[in-house]
């Protein structure tokens, strides 16, 4: 799917990887993507009127065995799509979060609240409320 969109972040790379092999294959990708590696970190930028899904998981595939945390952030030109691409060291895997405005829990499952608390590394102890009078 194409789109005019924007996108930033910031990816960690793990200690003693081959930085010279990585920029070779990010180099040979047919990518629209901009990054500067130092530091163990690369910066990313892409400023995109025909953003490819496709070319940004090559992308982001390609650093995959590199990579030890990850984010970047896409938004549309005109500003009416959010979405990002965070990497889970667990499943060694990039995962796209899509945003939605929400104005209250009301719209949300008790297990999508759990599990949202879950993934933001909260402990969940259910409690049965008791009411003493």
């Amino acid at each position: 799917m194409g789109y005019c969109a924007d996108g930033n972040g910031e990816v960690f790379l793990k200690d003693k990887i081959n930085v010279k092999e990585l920029k070779t294959k990010l180099d040979n990708l047919n990518s629209s993507i901009d990054y500067n590696i130092e530091n163990k970190i690369i910066v990313i930028e892409e400023y995109n009127f025909s953003w490819n899904e496709d070319r940004t998981y090559d992308f982001l595939n390609t650093l995959k065995p590199y990579v030890e945390k990850g984010l970047i952030e896409y938004r549309s030109i005109d500003d009416d799509r959010h979405w990002r691409y965070v990497y889970n060291p667990k499943l060694d895997k990039w995962e796209e979060e899509i945003a939605y405005t929400s104005y209250g829990f009301e719209g949300y499952t008790d297990n999508e609240l759990i599990e949202e608390l879950k993934k933001r590394s909260y402990s969940i102890k259910k409690v049965k409320n008791k009411l003493k009078i």
